[in-house]
């Protein structure tokens, strides 16, 4: 039996240029622009994102309250003030298909993002994005695990270093930090 292919982390620089020359008036455009912006600014898991309504967005407090379908974690997110501008405050969900009357597909995110990184050597999905950000974050924290962890709502520091690739080749590597 194959391995599954694992998602690998992205240049988000690439994907916030594409997102600025995209047109927000083109529904399919502004949802995709959507989800990458609240994928960039929260780290949450694809389900989350696209599962999200508009009723659990607190817009004077700029958050949203997400129950993550994966841990069944209540959490309360940041969202960014360009958008929540973009929400029709009309629809049931954030991400809206409003050719198909129903909430955008994993699968419409995710060939989007691959033709974005078609050129790019890497094995792209909507989960690039979450751990793009999680390295970002673990990165800019002074490499500080427990920090990667809370962004990324793990429930320990083992499951963050596995999901980040620290694993023992490179926990070895750091003893040539002493030489």
């Amino acid at each position: 039996m194959p391995t599954p292919k694992i998602s690998e982390q992205i240049d988000l620089d690439i994907l916030r240029t594409h997102l600025d020359n995209l047109d927000l008036n083109n529904n399919d455009d502004l949802n995709f622009w959507l989800y990458c912006k609240i994928a960039m600014r929260t780290g949450l898991r694809s389900v989350d994102i696209l599962k999200l309504r508009v009723k659990d967005i607190r817009f004077q407090q700029k958050t949203a309250t997400v129950m993550e379908q994966k841990t069944k974690k209540k959490i309360i997110v940041p969202l960014d003030f360009m958008v929540l501008n973009q929400i029709d405050l009309d629809r049931e969900f954030v991400i809206w298909n409003e050719k198909y009357g129903s909430r955008v597909s994993l699968m419409t995110i995710n060939r989007r993002l691959k033709k974005i990184f078609q050129n790019e050597d890497t094995n792209v999905s909507s989960h690039s994005i979450r751990k793009s950000c999680a390295q970002i974050v673990y990165e800019k924290s002074g490499f500080n695990i427990i920090e990667a962890m809370l962004f990324l709502n793990h429930s320990d520091t083992k499951t963050t270093m596995n999901y980040m690739g620290l694993n023992e080749e490179k926990r070895f590597a750091t003893y040539s930090y002493l030489d």
